[in-house]
């Protein structure tokens, strides 16, 4: 029987740099399938009421596997719509020990690309012995590429991204998303809402976490939060937003876990005070 993978103490920037390249290829014909479906659904499915699935997700996640696939065969791929939730699970499991899993959301923002809205992306992140270390989040509606990740510069069309230098988060714009089971527990959310719209300037609600934390790598946004999001849903957008200087924990401070899904996000300064509005 193989022994697992020993994680490395340092990480392998040149496995990460040589990866870049097939992720932003993946990326771009991904895309070009969004683009191709947009606006000209003819229908959905739901996965639940408020989860919906398009040919163009399937379509979009069978390009991106499909360039992975031919680059590095030997690398493990989460994938939104072939593993579910299931294969997280079994992945999460197992990701620490394993040197490369893509972790891919063939399109995030499903319902604002089902209405014709324009916030939706591809999203391709890299974990490496379980951490997120590359993400790659095209927005093609948008017409903004983001890019970064360790040894990765952070950036947008070619533009460097900073996180945002706002201290006091009475003068902080937050990003948050509702989960998919936010019937079952709206109380709980509008709690959380409720807070935190009585603190900081305002509160955005995009339907996409990459480009959420995306836009809080770009300073766009000050903090970040929601509850029960997929790996695939966080891996790229940490990895960027990370690069970019931010930090990303749990609701209670404590370090992220991907697959966990509860995720707090922010430029680092006003990180413990958004904590302190969510963690108990």
């Amino acid at each position: 029987m193989s022994q697992p993978a020993l994680r490395p103490t340092t990480p392998d920037l040149a496995g990460i740099a040589l990866r870049l390249p097939a992720a932003v290829q993946a990326a771009d014909r991904a895309s070009d399938v969004l683009l191709r479906h947009y606006g000209k659904l003819a229908g959905f499915d739901e996965k639940s009421p408020v989860d919906l699935v398009t040919v163009a997700d399937r379509e979009s996640e069978s390009a991106v596997q499909d360039v992975l696939r031919k680059a590095f065969a030997d690398d493990r791929i989460l994938a939104e719509e072939a593993d579910g939730p299931d294969g997280a699970r079994e992945i999460g499991r197992t990701a620490g020990s394993l040197p490369w899993t893509w972790v891919v959301d063939p399109l995030d923002g499903t319902t604002n690309f089902a209405h014709t809205h324009v916030n939706f992306c591809v999203s391709i992140g890299l974990l490496h012995f379980g951490q997120p270390v590359l993400g790659v989040v095209y927005a093609p509606a948008r017409g903004e590429r983001y890019v970064g990740g360790l040894g990765i510069p952070p950036t947008c069309n070619g533009t460097v991204l900073r996180v945002s230098t706002v201290t006091d988060l009475g003068h902080a714009l937050v990003g948050t998303g509702f989960p998919y089971d936010r019937r079952r527990r709206m109380e709980r959310i509008l709690t959380w809402l409720g807070r935190v719209l009585h603190r900081v300037h305002d509160v955005r609600r995009g339907g996409s976490a990459a480009l959420d934390l995306c836009e809080l790598a770009a300073g766009r946004l000050d903090g970040f939060y929601e509850p029960g999001l997929m790996p695939w849903d966080l891996c790229a957008g940490v990895a960027i937003l990370e690069a970019a200087g931010g930090r990303v924990t749990g609701f209670d401070g404590t370090p992220h876990d991907l697959f966990a899904g509860w995720t707090v996000a922010s430029n680092g300064r006003v990180h413990d005070q958004l904590v302190g509005l969510l963690g108990d």
